[in-house]
């Protein structure tokens, strides 16, 4: 199966995993995990129903995930990547910008990648060479692209999903990134969802989106996604490569803008 065809079973399956998401919200049981974010039943079973429809597909494949786990992922060079429920917090708080990611990593790069907004009905998806699209209740699948990119902090509108990470709040993160210099210089900055903001940037309806904790399901079906759309993708050292060992994600519409944004980020 080649990658277009391989992609358009993976965005019914994250379809499917988006029903079963949205019908068991209202009986959704969560707990804590050791890190202190949220995990529910729905998050297991949501993953094992995405694992076993990639494994229809091919069973040479193996599939990884954040809840059923990622031992021996990097003994392989092609597997599955799952996060069922990306915004737990979110999902159990009942506001819709949670999402549910599945990708393709081939040799240490996503290939493919699908991110499903299950509260709001939208799927985003991209194969590498093969540009990035999105569907939602009103539109039927439309490439999207970055056209005429903001270039600076001061005319951007800018999201990070959380103050975790930074010089407000350490919490899990390893270096206090100084989000007070964005919020206090962009055109306009919001407080997002963890996923949904990227798309956001790969839709074009906002300029840059932070994440200062990234696991590699958190990261890898949004990397494809934002680079088949045009955007510039890094992690908040401004290192591109490799980014699925990387410990933080920006995306950004252009350049100049992710690089302004990495030195006003800078704790040093």
């Amino acid at each position: 199966m080649n990658l277009t065809d391989l992609l358009d079973e993976v965005v019914k399956i994250a379809k499917e995993a988006a029903q079963i998401i949205e019908k068991s919200k209202l009986n959704a049981e969560f707990s804590m995990k050791s890190d202190n974010t949220f995990v529910s039943k729905v998050d297991i079973n949501v993953e094992e129903f995405i694992s076993l429809a990639l494994k229809s597909l091919d069973y040479n494949i193996p599939v990884f995930g954040e809840e059923l786990g990622v031992s021996g992922m990097e003994t392989h060079d092609t597997y599955w990547l799952i996060d069922p429920i990306d915004g737990t917090a979110w999902y159990r708080l009942g506001v819709p910008i949670y999402g549910s990611l599945i990708s393709l990593i081939d040799k240490g790069e996503p290939v493919l990648g699908c991110v499903a907004l299950p509260g709001i009905n939208e799927v985003c998806y991209a194969a590498k060479g093969h540009g990035c699209f999105i569907e939602t209740p009103y539109q039927a699948a439309t490439r999207v692209s970055i056209e005429d990119p903001v270039t600076s902090v001061k005319e951007a509108v800018i999201t990070a999903s959380g103050i975790h990470g930074t010089n407000l709040w350490l919490e899990n993160g390893k270096y206090p990134w100084r989000i007070d210099n964005v919020f206090q210089e962009a055109r306009l900055f919001k407080l997002s969802g963890d996923c949904i903001q990227h798309v956001q940037v790969a839709c074009g309806r906002v300029d840059a989106a932070i994440d200062t904790i990234m696991k590699p399901w958190d990261s890898a079906a949004l990397i494809i996604c934002l680079r088949e759309a045009g955007a510039v993708v890094m992690d908040l050292h401004g290192n591109q490569d490799q980014l699925l060992q990387r410990d933080s994600l920006l995306s950004a519409a252009s350049l100049p803008l992710a690089q302004e944004l990495l030195e006003k980020l800078s704790y040093q």
